[in-house]
């Protein structure tokens, strides 16, 4: 009884956990631009200056975003096309496991009923952090696209770096012209 409550709840937590394992990204981008136009880029100094992340998470978020674009063809320059902002908002997350029926009825420590319901609560607290990708155009000072992804763990450091590169990847696969109009002029 006890191997199958242990199991119950491994695969329950695994299921759980498997469930915030990718970010649920999604984005929007003005639909009158040409965004064929956009051939380079930087960073929005201001928009660095904002970020809510210790200075070695923000050079990885940044390295993560820039080998993505220049895979995609886009070339970092002093005076670019578009500027690249990069906000990471957090919250508080709790996941409570555990506590279910374990047996069947019948007589047990009090009496008549179920003896086996209930057991220990498992918590899990973090913090968990959307990543958002806006592209500026600096000469009509305007939003043009906006990326985001939810869902990544901030508290955890296991293969942090390349969980940063998978999440901002995943996120500028979303950019309408990358890697077929950036890439091909």
């Amino acid at each position: 009884m006890k191997t199958f409550k242990k199991i119950l709840l491994l695969f329950t937590i695994g299921i759980a956990l498997m469930g915030c394992s990718t970010l649920r990204t999604s984005s929007d981008y003005d639909k009158n631009v040409d965004l064929s136009a956009f051939k380079t880029y930087n960073f929005y100094d201001k928009g660095l200056e904002k970020l809510r992340l210790n200075n070695l998470d923000k050079r990885r978020l940044m390295a993560a975003v820039e080998s993505e674009m220049n895979a995609k063809g886009f070339t970092k320059v002093d005076k670019p096309d578009m500027l690249v902002n990069l906000v990471v908002v957090a919250r508080e997350r709790q996941d409570i496991y555990g506590g279910g029926m374990y047996g069947g009825w019948g007589w047990g420590w009090g009496g008549w009923g179920n003896p086996f319901w209930g057991g220990p609560n498992y918590i899990n607290q973090y913090s968990e952090g959307t990543f958002i990708i806006d592209f500026l155009d600096p000469a009509k000072k305007i939003l043009f696209w906006h990326g985001r992804g939810a869902g990544f763990n901030l508290d955890s450091f296991s293969k942090r770096e390349e969980r940063m590169q998978e999440g901002v990847k995943e996120i500028l696969a979303q950019y309408p012209s990358i890697g077929v109009t950036a890439a091909t002029k």
